[in-house]
């Protein structure tokens, strides 16, 4: 599964406005519910039109937290969206670097395995991280076996 954040911004965009068009519906629709006429002066009526006012007022304060999740859920699918956008376009970048360059030409010249073990005999830790991002998935295997392989070669 691929996260599009194209999709998820017009997704956002679309949420919104489905937000917007009920939050107009809910308030045109609030004072002919939330003050409901009786029908007649008697006690019955107005017993009858007290009890659907009150459920309209409920609904509405139902229909406003509703809406409050939705504008949040609306707000962090925007913001999950530019944020996957920043990291995608920073991780092109650092893939694309010159440091990335220069890691795959030593690989490519000398193999994983001797890059990583130089760099492991050197006591090079920070680079350790970088050859995690930008090398195959059985790098930490080779960093961890490495050194042991150079110390029983030298004994």
């Amino acid at each position: 599964m691929y996260a599009e954040p194209e999709t998820m911004t017009t997704a956002a965009t679309d949420l919104a406005g489905i937000g917007s068009t009920l939050s107009e519906a809910h308030s045109v629709a609030a004072l002919p519910t939330t003050a409901v006429v009786p029908a007649a002066a008697d006690e019955v009526s107005t017993s009858i039109a007290h009890l659907f006012s009150q459920h309209a007022q409920d609904y509405q304060a139902l229909a406003g937290k509703a809406a409050a999740f939705h504008d949040q859920f609306a707000h962090n699918l925007t913001t999950g969206a530019f944020s996957y956008a920043s990291i995608e376009a920073e991780l092109v970048s650092f893939l694309q670097s010159p440091l990335n360059t220069i890691l795959d030409a030593l690989y490519s010249q000398f193999g994983v395995s001797n890059v990583v073990n130089v760099l492991a005999l050197l006591e090079l830790p920070i680079l350790i991280p970088l050859l995690l991002l930008t090398s195959p998935i059985w790098i930490p295997l080779a960093l961890i076996v490495g050194p042991f392989l150079v110390i029983l070669a030298a004994a």
